[in-house]
């Protein structure tokens, strides 16, 4: 940083760098898993990495919440979880048992009733 705290070019392009590895290969990691249970009611995946905690969260939204029920019933939840280790090991963010994921499972109808549809007020 310059003398009156304004970053550098140098100073964005390792941030930006930082960034990008942050975010390595978690784009697959959800193509993946929309394609793998989209025809099993996945309505959205959103997958975020913490720097400061080494550890992500992973957020599974399903059409319902008869359905996230079922999901839990049925063994889906798990296949899911099971599938995202296995994604994020397969793309190099470390060995499944090294991984410290959260993972959720919640509906797009509960987004819409009491988050005003808002994924962003949702995750907060």
């Amino acid at each position: 940083m310059s003398r009156k705290n304004v970053p550098s070019q140098e100073d964005f392009a390792r941030a930006k760098a930082a960034m990008n590895k942050d975010d390595q290969g978690l784009a697959d990691v959800r193509r993946q898993i929309m394609t793998q249970f989209g025809s099993r009611g996945v309505h959205q995946v959103l997958i975020l990495y913490s720097r400061t905690t080494k550890s992500f969260g992973v957020f599974v939204f399903l059409q319902s919440d008869t359905q996230v029920a079922s999901a839990h019933e049925s063994g889906l939840a798990s296949e899911m979880e099971d599938a995202v280790l296995q994604a994020l090991e397969d793309v190099g963010r470390g060995s499944k048992s090294s991984l410290d994921v959260r993972f959720e499972l919640d509906s797009d109808e509960n987004v819409q009733m009491n988050f005003a549809g808002n994924y962003y007020h949702r995750l907060r």
